[in-house]
């Protein structure tokens, strides 16, 4: 019977990291205010200035059950106001109604590569 040759075993280790900004309130990135919703937008900026002042921004909408939407300063470094209100709206208007308010989390992930040539 032949016998099995041991080897040293090879160990590794793998670690893999993800890390995003703590925001304060971590409650939303975005509200989207329906045209008859029981909160306005008016007090809804009030609300959020309160909790966190000068983090949010009011968006108005025109011609959508949507009247407006509050969303997070930082996200609208990474993305214009026309760009993420059409993404919203597209996603959300057919899901919702002018009675509603709705809370949004927005996840933004920048992907990229390099090649980098040795010489």
């Amino acid at each position: 019977m032949a016998r099995k040759r041991e080897s040293p075993s090879k160990k590794q280790l793998e670690l893999r990291l993800s890390g995003q900004a703590f925001e304060i309130p971590p409650l939303w990135d975005a509200l989207l205010i329906g045209r008859q919703a029981p909160i306005g937008p008016e007090a809804a900026k009030r609300m959020a200035d309160s909790m966190a002042p000068g983090q949010f921004e009011l968006v108005r909408i025109q011609g959508a059950p949507v009247e407006a939407m509050l969303v997070r300063k930082t996200l609208l470094k990474a993305l214009a106001p026309e760009a993420l209100t059409e993404f919203l709206l597209e996603e959300f208007a057919p899901l919702i109604s002018e009675d509603q308010v709705v809370r949004v989390q927005v996840e933004i992930v920048l992907h990229t590569a390099r090649t980098v040539r040795l010489e």
